[in-house]
């Protein structure tokens, strides 16, 4: 029903479930004829939030417009939402019909915006809507906007609005139901309770707000967490970083790929902000969070093994896709079964004024009925939610076992994480197949994926052997199984798997070390590979019309595979007559050894030259090219090679190593608000013009190529120098093959420099922080104990300087060198002022003489500015000697005696006091009680006495101030009866305004809506047996 007794407001609190036909002749009640309609308007009601959903449908944004600077309106566009108590609301104005027939209820919604041009102070005191009430029984602040066209002798123009830009918008349906009159007479047909529905724009301040969010249970929601869409990537790791940071001829292990992927995960903090992301978005959806500590635990065994370190990687990056695929759809999942019929009955949230955020927490979205979408994408973060979760539960590196080998299974190389094989560190279970693939698992398919491990998958053929049926859709190869198997295992299995199935992919194994027996193609060393197939990257895999290539190191004599890697095209093995070829065609003198690669193997290496020192060495049976070998008269010059006495096309180029100084010649430092330090470097050296240099001003591995001119010289400017963190500069200088690396350090010499914000501070003031050049520098004071170092800074407190300094210019020191830095610390003022006296008017006079005594040590030192009126005009005027001060006004209003304010000023400090208007307190004119009253014979109360009737109040005279309450109590009472009638209410104010009383007819009421001035209030008790009447009158002054 929806004649509800407690919650008027809300009309589905109870639900009407049955209704009565009505017969012919039959005699209606209205109660009969009230529950006819209450049931279909509950249905209706019903069928909106529960069939189609609630929130803002369309529209309702609003837009502030200024003209010449200043808000002249705030326009809101047509649209449509629907509170969880059913109730569709859209803007209207007065339509045509209603102004023709002077119906004031007919209402038109063919328009498409609505102006608001002022606004005024909204009490919802004939609705109590609970959601704006405090724990206390007031209401939170609120203002209402008004069209022009309804703005009224109480409203103002919304240019005077406090912070517009501040405040937050409410639509508001004012429900409540008004009252009428008893019905006399026999006539009552138009004697219905009537229904009243105001549409209302409300502003709100972030606190009001916020308290009405407080019982919104629908609205929170993770897509309102600053950055939580922000994608989530892992970082590429490239392989052939390794010979850009150590060289081309530097000699790799395990260790040195495994740093790769340390580096890789340890920069992402093993995915801190990955689990961070979704542990938020679990804590809205209700699921636990996923402990990342016990996960990088893990992470971090797996990365001590020699094999299977490459998959510590490989989850991370699992991770990260799933996370993805949730930021994806979380956007669209706001889809909600059964509303909370208490988050928003009467209202809707519009958001911030003046705000372009397109997701704005304080707008509510339209939350659809699970008709509309079936709730598929809120079921779908909870389902990656959960896979999320599991792929955390579940990563495990498997050891290799008997009877277990190299499996390819088909996959995609990209698109959702969930629609590729499953990876086979995973162990699979029911619970994780039933989240890997939504869509599998929406259609009870989930044993339809495909996997290493087929245990629990379906017993169909084309999941089971995947590659022996059609896999037109797959484009990519996974290739597990590997890893920690011998090198010669490895290749057989997955080459006798490849041609069988006739896969399209090619196979290349690559050594650390030196290949002593190199006979087969399909075998290389790995830094000559490296540097020409620099995409290598680890897919754990290959796709389709790639190259799968596995690295194996040498332990002892045995060759286990420990990594892979593979490229996107079948790489090019050398033609059994390439003969020789060595990795570069330029090397410096002073380089390392580089190996030739030599065909056939064992053939003989010689160079073309006509000297003893060829540069041609052997090395563990294995040619290499040593330029530290080769004859100085020959460097220059192109070397050829022979293989067994016949030419070849190889040929080197030994270029001298560079012998170039560098240096700086000038640093111009940072001046006045400029933060550019200019450095001026000087190179010199033989040749030095014919070099090229790549300079590494920031210490940071960016290099740029800058030339120096004639004379050597090159400006470079840095900006925001750290002179804590000074960069060291370095330069690579290169040169027909060869390269030189320079570092110039200790180049910048610290400037000190001290300030802080003011030259003079109150000694009651919060410390203030010293700007320290260099930072980190010490600072000292000349006197006093107010430099303090805290948290990394250092500041000035002045409350820690002595009495006996203030006044005293305070100067200070850095790394014990002087400054121009100074302070001076001034005494707070702290007087206290009374009135002693005050002479009121008399025989005629209308001048009032007001007698202060200024008191406490030192107050003659002070200043002291009066403002007797409360106007804001202040006269300087001291006490004498002793703290006598007397002052005389005139013609002074007794219905608003003024607020003395005084400043009392020592330099920048002041203490401001304020003597409330209670110092005027005139005697009180003398009464006359009347204790009894006599009538004559005859009367109609003859022989009747009546009681005497008493009130009273709980004080006749109060001040309030509005710093300290935003409401008040009125107290009295009464005697000389047993049954009162009692009321309040407000008889004069100063300034014409109205206070709210919270009920008018009780002994107690509380006053709201405070505003500052003078107010008079009648309490009145009436004898309800005989009439007989007292009253008491209280004054209240309400000062700021």
């Amino acid at each position: 029903m929806n004649n509800q007794s407690n919650n008027q407001y809300r009309k589905l609190d109870e639900v009407s479930t049955q209704y009565r036909k009505f017969s012919k002749g039959q005699y209606i009640e209205h109660t009969q004829f009230n529950e006819f309609l209450d049931f279909f308007e509950d249905h209706d009601r019903l069928s909106r939030i529960m069939l189609q959903g609630v929130g803002i449908v369309c529209g309702l944004k609003p837009n502030l417009i200024y003209k010449n600077g200043l808000l002249s309106n705030m326009q809101l566009s047509q649209g449509a939402a629907v509170t969880t108590d059913g109730d569709l609301l859209t803007l209207k104005d007065a339509g045509k019909a209603g102004e023709d027939l002077y119906v004031s209820d007919l209402r038109t919604i063919d328009l498409q915006n609505k102006d608001y041009t002022h606004f005024k102070k909204y009490d919802d005191f004939k609705a109590q809507y609970p959601a704006f009430k405090k724990d206390d029984g007031s209401q939170i602040e609120l203002w209402e906007l008004i069209p022009v066209q309804e703005a009224g002798s109480g409203t103002q123009p919304i240019g005077n609005l406090p912070d517009p830009e501040d405040k937050y918008l409410l639509l508001y349906l004012e429900s409540y139901e008004k009252e009428v009159k008893p019905c006399r007479g026999v006539d009552c047909d138009n004697h219905g309770v009537q229904q009243i529905r105001n549409l209302k724009i409300l502003a709100a301040t972030k606190s009001g707000i916020d308290h009405i969010l407080e019982k919104d249970r629908i609205r929170p929601h993770a897509l309102f967490v600053k950055d939580i869409l922000e994608a989530e990537k892992q970082e590429r790791v490239i392989i052939e970083r390794l010979l850009l940071e150590q060289g081309a001829e530097a000699q790799f292990d395990t260790s040195h790929l495994k740093d790769l992927y340390l580096r890789a995960m340890e920069k992402s903090g093993y995915g801190a902000s990955v689990f961070k992301k979704i542990n938020t978005i679990s804590q809205f959806i209700g699921l636990p969070a996923v402990d990342h500590v016990e996960f990088t635990s893990l992470l971090k065994q797996v990365l001590q093994q020699n094999t299977g370190f490459q998959y510590a990687y490989d989850v991370l990056k699992d991770l990260s896709d799933t996370c993805s695929e949730i930021i994806r759809v979380l956007p669209k999942s706001f889809t909600i079964g059964f509303p909370d019929l208490e988050s928003f009955p009467k209202h809707v949230m519009l958001g911030k004024l003046g705000s372009d955020i397109q997701l704005d927490k304080y707008r509510h979205r339209f939350y659809n009925s699970p008709v509309l979408d079936d709730d598929k994408e809120t079921l779908q973060v909870k389902v990656l939610l959960n896979r999320f979760a599991q792929q955390v539960q579940n990563f495990k590196y498997p050891e290799l076992q008997e009877g277990e080998g190299i499996k390819i299974t088909p996959s995609r190389k990209s698109g959702p994480l969930g629609r590729k094989a499953i990876p086979f560190y995973y162990q699979i279970t029911p619970e994780f197949l039933k989240v890997w693939n939504f869509s599998k698992a929406a259609r009870r398919l989930s044993g339809e994926n495909l996997a290493y491990d087929t245990s629990l998958l379906s017993s169909a053929g084309h999941i089971q052997n995947p590659v022996g049926f059609n896999i037109d859709k797959n484009t990519f190869y996974n290739i597990e199984g590997h890893q920690g198997m011998s090198r010669d295992e490895a290749y057989g299995q997955l080459k006798e798997l490849r041609d069988r199935h006739q896969l399209g992919f090619d196979i290349m194994l690559l050594s650390f070390g030196e290949l002593r027996d190199n006979k087969d193609l399909f075998k290389a060393y790995f830094n000559e590979y490296v540097g020409k197939h620099p995409g290598l990257e680890h897919k754990r895999g290959v796709g389709r019309g790639g190259t799968f290539v596995m690295i194996y190191e040498h332990n002892g004599r045995e060759t286990g595979i420990i990594a892979d890697f593979s490229i996107p095209y079948i790489c090019c093995t050398p033609k059994i007559d390439a003969g020789l070829s060595l990795p570069a065609s330029v090397i410096c003198a002073e380089a390392a050894p580089i190996p030739f690669t030599v065909l056939p193997v064992g053939g003989m290496v010689k160079a073309v030259v006509d000297s003893e020192k060829t540069g041609v060495v052997l090395i563990d049976g294995k040619y290499f090219f040593d330029p530290r070998e080769l004859d100085e008269s020959l460097h220059g010059q192109l070397i050829a090679f022979t293989v067994n006495g016949k030419p070849t096309g190889c040929t080197i180029k030994v270029t001298a190593q560079p012998d170039i100084e560098v240096k700086v010649d000038y640093v111009f430092y940072p001046e006045g608000n400029s933060s550019a330090t200019t450095v001026v470097m000087l190179v010199s050296g033989e040749n030095f013009k014919n070099y090229t240099y790549h300079w590494d001003f920031l210490d940071n591995g960016s290099f740029v190529t800058l030339s120096p001119d004639d004379e050597g010289r090159l400006k470079y400017t840095l900006y925001d120098v750290n002179p804590a963190r000074i960069p060291t500069i370095k330069v690579k200088i290169e040169g027909s093959g060869c390269t030189q690396e320079v570092s110039v350090r200790d180049w910048y010499k610290e400037l000190t420099q001290l300030s802080l914000p003011v030259a003079e501070i109150c000694s009651d003031s919060e410390a203030i922080p010293f700007n320290v050049s260099p930072a980190g520098g010490i600072v000292e004071a000349s006197a006093g104990g107010g430099v303090k170092f805290e948290n990394g800074k250092y500041t000035f407190n002045p409350k820690l300087i002595d009495k006996s300094l203030h006044g005293q210019l305070i100067t200070f020191t850095v790394n014990g060198q002087a400054t121009n830095c100074s302070i001076k610390v001034m005494t707070k003022p702290q007087v206290k002022i009374d009135v002693t006296k005050v002479d009121y008017p008399g025989n005629g006079s209308s001048s009032t003489t007001v007698h202060f005594l200024v008191s406490e040590p030192g107050f003659k030192n002070y200043s002291y500015s009066w403002d007797f009126l409360e106007n804001g005009n202040f006269t300087t005027i001291p006490p004498d000697g002793d703290g006598n001060l007397i002052y005389t006004l005139t013609n002074l209003d007794k219905t608003g005696i003024p607020v003395i304010k005084v400043k009392v000023s020592n330099g920048n400090c002041i203490q401001e006091i304020i003597i409330g208007n209670t110092w005027y307190n005139p005697p009180a004119a003398p009464s006359v009680v009347i204790n009894s009253i006599g009538f004559p014979s005859g009367n109609c109360c003859e022989g009747t006495v009546q009681n005497k009737v008493s009130a009273f109040v709980e004080s006749d005279e109060r001040t309030i101030y509005l710093s300290a309450n935003e409401l008040f109590e009125l107290k009295g009472w009464a005697s000389g009866a047993n049954d009162f009638d009692y009321s309040w209410f407000q008889t004069y104010s100063n300034n014409d305004e109205k206070l709210s009383l919270s009920e008018s007819n009780k002994p107690t009421v509380v006053v709201s809506n405070l505003s500052a001035g003078i107010y008079e209030f009648q309490f009145m008790a009436i004898d309800i047996a005989t009439g007989a009447f007292d009253t008491k009158r209280v004054k209240v002054s309400i000062v700021r």
